[in-house]
């Protein structure tokens, strides 16, 4: 498998992912909605593929210790 393909793939999961758990959410918060908070899946769909994921850089926050990385 090519990196390229496989960075495809990567993203395509991240994607279903954020569907799942946004549908999920949807669905908890569909019965206390009203006609004045209606928001249709999609909407919400599209605020979150909107906002930005915070960066973690929690990997870069280590030190090293007799060449292991923690």
């Amino acid at each position: 498998m090519e990196a390229t393909d496989f960075t495809a793939q990567f993203e395509k999961l991240k994607e279903k992912e954020l569907e799942k758990r946004i549908w999920e959410l949807w669905l908890a918060i569909y019965p206390t909605m009203t006609k004045d908070t209606f928001i249709s899946y999609e909407e919400m769909l599209n605020q979150a593929k909107q906002q930005k994921e915070p960066i973690n850089d929690t990997a870069t926050q280590g030190c090293y210790i007799d060449q292991l990385f923690i």
